[in-house]
This record gives C-alpha cells, structure tokens and sequence, in this order.
C-alpha cells in the first residue's frame, strides 16, 4: 500500500467520520443520551457563573428522571433540576463554557448541538490517534491501522458517545494521546546511555501521521503486534541510529507523559486507570534498562510534578467542598442518587443466573448499540450480525496466536511488549468495568471505550487472520458445523427454524470459504469490505433505531 493510498485512506475514514458523527449530533433528540442533561447544566453553570458547582442533595431527583424520559424530554419540563454530574473533575466543562457562551440568547437546542459539535471534533482525535498507534503497533502493515481508525470511527455506539455533551469524550482522546506515548517507548530497545549509570529508552515521539517517512525504521522492532515475520537484520542497525534521543528529549517525552496524565486526573475517573498503566510502562522502563536510583527519581518527578500541578488544585476544592477524605466527590454523589439500582438490590430480586445472562447480554449489545437512556435497542439481526462479525474476528485472532504461543520466538521483543502494554490497557479498562458495576447495575458498553484502541487493532487483526486461506476454511468449517447446529435446533424445537440466524451463518461461512480461494489483492478487497460494512450499519443504527424510535 502506497504512502498516498495511505493517506487518502485515512482522509476518507475522517471524511466519513465528520459526517455520520454530525448527522448523530443533529438528528438524536434532545437530552436522548445517557446523563446529557446533567453534563450540559454543568457546562451551563460554568459558562453563566464563571465558577465550579457543588453537589447537592436533591440534585438526582430520581423520581423527576424517571417521568421526564418516559415522557420523552418534552419541552415543557425543563431539565434544570437534573444536577448530579456536578461532582465530574471540571476540564471538559472548561472547555465547552466557551462554546456553550457562543449559542447565548438563541434556542436552548442550539446551544446542546454546538457542545455536541465540540465532542464531534473531539471525537476526530481519537480516530487519528487511533491510526498513529496502529502504525506505531503494525509499521509495516498500515492497513491494519486503517482498519482499526475505521472500527473506532464506525462502531454505532461509539459514534453515538462522541456526539453528545459529555466527558467521556475528552477523557477518551487524553487517554489515547497516553497510549500512544507508551506504546513508543516499547517499540525501541532500552540501551545503556552514555550520559550515566542510567539508561535513555528511546522514543519516537515523532508524529505517527507522516506515515511512509518513518516507515523503515518502525519496521525494525516488528511488523505487527504479534507478527510472525521477523524485521530484517540490517534494519536494526539503521534503527539505533535513527531512533536514539539525547537526554533532554527523553525528559520532554516524560514532562509531556506528566502533563496529559494530569490532564486526565482533571477530566473524569474513568480514565484514571491511566496512572498503574503509567506505573507499569516505568516499570518496565527502569528494569530493561537498569536504571540507577537517580534515574528512577528523575523520572518519577518528570511524570509526577506536572501531574499534581494540574490535579492538587481540584482535589484541594473538593476537600473545601465535600471534606476529607473526599477529594473526588464520589461519596457525595454516592449519597445523593437515591433510587438507581444497585447490582446487590437487582442479585437479590433476579438471582445470580439473571445478572450474568444480563452482564453478557447488555454490554456486548450496548458496546455495539443501544441508544437514548438504554431505551432504543435495534433489530436483532443487527446484534447478531455484530455477534458474527466479532466471532469471526475472534476466531482469527485465535487461529493466529495459537502458532505463536507454541513458538514464542516468532515474536519479536518489541512486538511482545506492545502486546502486553495494549492487553494491560484492555485490562485495567474491565477490572475498572467491573469495579463500577459491584456498586451500581450499569451494564453499559461505552465504559469500556477506554479500550477501544486495544480492542480495534485485535479487531483488525483477527480479521487479517480470518480471512487467510487456512484460516478462512477452517473458520467456514466452524460456521458450517454451527449452521447445522442451528437448523438441528429449528427442527427438533419449539421455536421453528431461526431463519436470520442460520441465512446469515450460511452466508458468511460461504463467503469465507470463496475467500480462501482468492488471490490475495481480492483477499485485501474482503478485508475492507469487512469495514466498510461498519458506516453502513452505523447509518442503521441512526435512521433504523435513533429517528425511528425518537422522534
């Protein structure tokens, strides 16, 4: 693929990013997104106050809630009283005054669709960060990271999530710009530094957008995450030379490290699973490079100074306003919102069969798409189309680690460390997933964005795996086993053949059994098939779900 082919590839996915995300950001109705009214009564505090809320009691009135969005936000219920994201760390409400004050003195409505607009934008960041990793992660193979800036940009409930008044966005987009550094310390070897006992980690800081320019020297630390192929010998010597970095930018990479994770403290506590991933990449940096205690301290006041410089501030206030030890505010809004489920009152009504079948079931649909107040659920072939098209991802994924972890030397040390960087990214993003729902029943796909990254390039990945020749039979085997599966259950059961079910079963296995026929440019016309379905089913999602049932 050609540097310009590139580049036109990513214009293309921006292009059609901008637009389905700006047709969710006009076409959802008012207030139809989980918590909106109460991020943008925040934003509205800011811009007409000039100073930060506090929570209160009575600022979740659940009673009120529950009426108006049955009601579907009328226009004559006012959303004023809907407070209780008044606690949220303030940075993207900062930023949203300012575009909220531009929409004074016209219509409520469009001063909700210009901060929707700032999200869109928002939003852009992440699909480009997206594409930088995924060349930082797969340098030889920049279709893989086209594929995985499409699936960020695409998924249905993503493009829902960045085109509504909130944080989630922001705190995404910082989150992302954290990942990226990382993952360019791991991609060059540690080696001894001539500036002391410690050692310099080289790091491409460089933008991963100039594309083909850096090209050869990404390649030599591995083509892929976990790419088989190993880099050429003289390429490493090419690397050393082009990737070393004098102590002083290596400095600057920690304070910039430093100053995002701060950024992120400020921002929302979800993303806060930021600070052990940071622990764990200077970790690794001081044991690869058997950094002296010097180094060990200078690094540590590199990331932590600027970090606490931007957070001490804001959790000084809350201890003003909520008092110790509540510096986050979460036990004030723990309080306040009497009346929303919690996982032990839903366990002792349904029973523990009923919340996993529940644990399951809602966060993969709503990881795809399940819009308004978890209210708008589409048609089930769009979830089982989505089901398929993971399990088909997955099975690839499987099929090309398996040949791997039966030799773990096909994989370079730098492809290695990337896998496990991204999988302690995926990590902690569940861990903190399941942390949230032990209190609160909110089994909500969009908590785990934090690892939509990770998971894009697995996505990718699986996918260029599936559609191998060897790969695409045995996976259309499978599909054929589970076909039969399906109409064996049809005959002998109740229900009667599930017609959907077993078409598209039978369709898929077929056109991976065609696939592994072909030569491989018709194959890498398969692979962006596969995504180009993504925009389509987005598209759905808005007219088929979102207008369809709103409006």
């Amino acid at each position: 693929m050609t540097a310009r082919l590139v580049r036109l590839g990513l214009a293309a996915i921006l292009v059609a990013y901008l637009l389905l995300a700006a047709a969710f950001a006009v076409l959802t109705p008012a207030w139809q997104a989980p918590d909106e009214p109460a991020h943008f009564n925040y934003v509205r505090y800011i811009a007409e106050t000039g100073n930060f809320p506090v929570l209160h009691m009575g600022d979740y009135p659940h009673a009120y809630l529950e009426q108006i969005k049955a009601a579907g936000f009328p226009a004559d219920m006012p959303i004023d009283a809907i407070r209780y994201e008044f606690h949220q760390p303030p940075l993207y409400y900062v930023l949203a005054a300012p575009v909220y004050s531009l929409a004074a003195g016209r219509a409520l409505i469009d001063a909700l669709t210009a901060v929707r607009f700032l999200s869109v934008i928002l939003g852009a960041g992440i699909v480009l960060l997206a594409y930088a990793i995924g060349r930082r992660a797969f340098p030889a193979r920049p279709g893989l990271a086209l594929a995985a800036a499409a699936f960020v940009a695409f998924l249905p409930q993503h493009l829902a999530t960045v085109s509504q008044a909130g944080n989630d966005v922001l705190a995404e987009l910082l989150f992302a710009a954290a990942l990226y550094l990382l993952v360019g310390w791991v991609t060059a070897h540690p080696e001894r530094s001539d500036h002391g006992p410690g050692a310099t980690v080289r790091d491409e800081t460089e933008s991963a957008l100039s594309g083909g320019r850096r090209a050869a020297a990404h390649a030599v630390e591995g083509a892929a995450i976990f790419s088989a192929e190993p880099p050429h010998p003289s390429a490493g010597r090419s690397e050393q030379s082009t990737l070393s970095r004098p102590p002083a930018q290596d400095a600057l990479s920690l304070w910039l490290l430093g100053v995002l994770l701060g950024l992120i403290l400020i921002t929302k506590t979800t993303a806060y699973i930021a600070a052990p991933l940071v622990g764990g990449a200077l970790l690794w940096r001081w044991r690869s490079s058997r950094a002296a205690p010097a180094t060990i301290g200078r690094d540590l006041l590199a990331v932590a100074l600027p970090a606490a410089l931007i957070a001490l501030p804001w959790y000084a206030r809350n201890v003003w306003a909520y008092g110790w030890p509540d510096i986050l505010g979460l036990r004030r809004h723990d309080e306040i919102v009497v009346g929303q489920m919690r996982t032990s009152e839903f366990i002792a009504q349904q029973g523990w069969p009923a919340y996993w079948r529940r644990t399951v079931e809602w966060t993969f649909k709503s990881f795809w798409g399940v819009f308004g107040w978890m209210g708008v659920w589409l048609d089930s072939r769009f979830y089982l189309i989505a089901a398929l098209l993971s399990g088909t991802a997955l099975g690839g994924f499987v099929l090309r680690m398996l040949p791997l972890l039966a030799r773990p030397g096909a994989a370079s040390p730098a492809q290695r460390r990337i896998a496990r960087l991204l999988s302690l990214s995926a990590l902690l993003s569940l861990m903190a997933y399941a942390w949230y729902n032990l209190t609160f029943l909110q089994h909500q796909g969009r908590y785990l964005f934090s690892a939509l990254i990770p998971l894009a390039l697995a996505y990718a990945w699986g996918w260029d795996a599936a559609l191998r020749p060897r790969n695409a039979r045995l996976l259309a085997g499978a599909l054929a086993v589970l076909a039969v599966a399906l109409a064996a259950w049809g005959v002998i059961g109740p229900a009667g053949l599930p017609k959907w079910p077993l078409a598209l079963t039978v369709a898929l296995g077929g056109a991976l059994a065609v696939v592994s026929f072909l030569p491989a440019r018709l194959r890498g016309l398969a692979y962006a098939g596969a995504f180009a379905l993504l925009p389509l089913l987005a598209l759905y999602a808005l007219l088929g779900g979102i207008v369809a049932q709103l409006w």
